[in-house]
Formats: structure tokens, sequence, C-alpha cells
């Protein structure tokens, strides 16, 4: 477990395509964040309501991630359109326990209004670049709802491959989550 920790050292934000790139999250981001929590589509595949406000749970989301930069388990970074300078959603590497294994997740969201323009799938491939570039690892995962239909496309088109289905009682569904693995 070690040898993950050292490696935050190496996780950058700045990576960036023609059209997005990205940046640590800030405090800031709470307001941008928002919109994500006020369509109980987006986010019901991660986590519930549980009674919190939409400045709440976007609170809770953002200390999250800056939880993970602290901690040494990566964390999420906004997705920024280089040409608008808007926030379109979030994507980064992310420290899990599957199995007993640690894994590297390559995790994403987009908010409501850029959905289906294809911010994600380019997100997810500058992560992957990144982590295999840098030999973060010989595989990455995704963590998908069985129902979440457009994050298994995106995961689909980044080449990720159904591996397994397992319990998780994290999930916003408090049951089984895909694994989709990709391999360097």
């Amino acid at each position: 477990m070690e040898e993950f920790f050292s490696l935050q050292d190496l996780y950058l934000d700045q990576l960036q395509n023609n059209r997005i790139r990205t940046r640590f999250l800030n405090r800031v981001d709470i307001q941008i964040w928002m919109p994500f929590f006020e369509n109980d589509d987006y986010f019901k595949f991660l986590i519930d309501r549980n009674g919190l406000t939409n400045l709440q749970l976007s609170e809770n989301w953002i200390q999250r991630q800056l939880n993970r930069y602290e901690q040494g388990t990566f964390g999420l970074q906004a997705i920024i359109d280089k040409k608008t300078k808007l926030v379109v959603g979030h994507c980064g590497l992310l420290l899990q326990k599957i199995n007993n294994q640690l894994e590297i997740e390559v995790g994403y969201h987009v908010l409501p209004e850029f959905s289906g323009q294809n911010y994600a799938t380019e997100a997810v491939k500058l992560f992957v670049d990144f982590a295999f570039e840098n030999g973060l690892s010989k595989s990455l995962i995704c963590m998908i709802d069985p129902k979440n239909s457009k994050s298994i496309r995106v995961a689909e088109k980044n080449g990720f491959k159904f591996e397994q289905s397992i319990e998780d009682s994290n999930s916003g569904n408090h049951g089984s989550m895909n694994i989709y693995r990709l391999l360097n």
C-alpha cells in the first residue's frame, strides 16, 4: 500500500487535449457542482440524498475529493472546456479496495447540461494515458452501477471490459457494482 501513497506525488492536474483540461478541485467548486445534485437521475448511482440539500451534497462531494488529495488516494479533478472556460464535469483517479486488493479506478461525472457531448470519454482517456504513461498500474478499473448505461458506454468507448459484479454498500443503489477493467 505504501507504493500507492508515494504515487500521489506523481498525480498531476492540467492534463489536456485540444478541447479540455483538468485542474484540482477547491472549495469554490462547491457552487459550481451544485447543479449535479439538482437532478436525482444524475447522482442516484453514487450516493443517497439522506435528506441533505443540494448545497450540503455538493460540500460533502468536494470535501471528499480534497480529503483524497490530502490522504494520497488521488481524487477527482475538474474537467474544463478550454474554449468556454466552464467546468463541465469531474474525472480522475481514485484508489479503491476491491476484494482486498488495491485498485486504481478512473471515476467520471458530467454536469447535466453537458451530458452526451463526449466530455467524460475524452477526460477518461486523459487519465488512462496519464496512469499508464507514468506506470501507476498495469490495469485500471471503472466501478459502475449496472443500471448506469451512460457510464458503461463511456468505459467501453475507452476500451474497458466487463470483469465482474461485486457487492458494494457504498453504492447509491446499495447493491452490486460492475467492475470494468482496462489492461496496459
